[in-house]
């Protein structure tokens, strides 16, 4: 955003702060972004910063759950040596499921974290999981 939403001045900062955050008895602090206009000294948060702290959020809880978080997910993959697309065809999901979970648009089940966390221990298991994909995988 270039402008202010109220005074329309340009002379915007984009800031964050840590808010506290409980979920399950457990309280963590988070990153909070938003935009402070330095003319009228209101503070807003516009959409793209919004998606971003609803991801933060849903990491925390994805992590106090006991499952993998975005960045994890990625790492994984990374890992594993396969693309988004690819990590789809292997452990199910959809076609964007990779590229939602990493960015923590979307939580995985359990299952599938069961699954991702399996074939990173289990090579054979990874390689039958591969085979039935139909991808061959250096």
């Amino acid at each position: 955003m270039k402008n202010c939403i109220y005074c329309k001045s340009d002379s915007l900062k984009v800031l964050t702060e840590t808010e506290e955050f409980t979920y399950k008895d457990k309280t963590v602090q988070i990153p909070v972004v938003f935009t402070l206009c330095d003319n009228c000294q209101r503070e807003y948060i516009v959409k793209q910063q919004i998606l971003k702290n609803e991801a933060a959020v849903r990491d925390v809880k994805k992590s106090i759950d006991g499952l993998l978080t975005s960045t994890e997910i990625k790492q994984a993959r990374d890992k594993l040596n396969l693309t988004q697309e690819q990590a789809s065809l292997v452990f199910g999901g959809g076609k964007n499921a990779f590229s939602k979970y990493e960015r923590a648009e979307v939580s995985q089940s359990k299952s599938m974290d069961k699954l991702i966390r399996t074939c990173l221990h289990h090579p054979n298991a990874f390689k039958d999981l591969l085979a039935q994909a139909g991808i061959s995988n250096n």
